[in-house]
């Protein structure tokens, strides 16, 4: 039997979390976020208010430069609504681009993936994220309710792979086709969640989602 700790995300490694609406992505990202080491800052296009019980952190409404700076500094989570004229791939993306030239050992959540791809792909900053930034320590958590339409890229530069409950079988069958492991074509109850940890090629089954303080 392979002997494992409880996940966790360390500096410059890559994890991604799939699941549908109400699958409990948000509660599970929300736990692996404050067992994982480092400062956060978490990119929240869908406006989720599941990250506001986070300790230590700030909420900042729109992309501002100088508001994000100031947050970084004084929180260990720095949360990111942008505003609707700021909802553009494009611009998500530059804002990626911007973090990972201006910070080393910080971690990157996006909640959702798809809000930052055009057409099926991830942009500049986004794949830079997950290449050049695993030598700077800078971290990564994905979420995504589709993962049919995410880039293949994502997920073979992950050390993770989070599933659960997907109500559709292509994104089940996507998943399986991105591990290789059967487990992910099951339809799982809500809060049910799998790991699927690359390295080891190893999945585990947990229930229920963590619960945070």
């Amino acid at each position: 039997m392979v002997k494992t700790t409880q996940p966790v995300i360390n500096p410059g490694k890559r994890a991604i979390v799939a699941g549908r609406t109400g699958s409990g992505k948000s509660t599970l990202a929300k736990w692996l976020l404050q067992v994982s080491p480092g400062h956060w800052i978490i990119i929240n296009p869908k406006n989720t208010r599941a990250y506001d019980a986070l300790p230590d952190s700030n909420n900042i409404d729109g992309i501002d430069i100088n508001k994000i700076r100031n947050s970084i500094q004084e929180h260990r989570f720095t949360i990111i609504t942008p505003k609707a004229s700021q909802l553009s791939p494009e611009t998500l993306d530059l804002l990626i681009e911007w973090i990972i030239g201006d910070y080393t050992d910080i971690g990157v959540c996006i909640d959702e993936l798809y809000a930052v791809h055009k057409n099926g792909q991830a942009g500049a900053g986004l794949i830079g994220l997950l290449t050049r930034g695993r030598e700077l320590k800078q971290s990564f958590l994905g979420l995504t309710q589709r993962p049919a339409w995410l880039s293949k890229f994502l997920f073979s530069e992950s050390d993770y792979i989070g599933g659960m409950a997907l109500n559709l079988a292509d994104d089940r069958k996507r998943m399986y086709e991105f591990t290789g492991k059967a487990a992910f074509l099951e339809k799982l109850p809500a809060q049910d969640w799998l790991w699927y940890d690359v390295g080891l090629d190893l999945v585990r089954t947990f229930n229920p989602v963590p619960l945070t303080k």
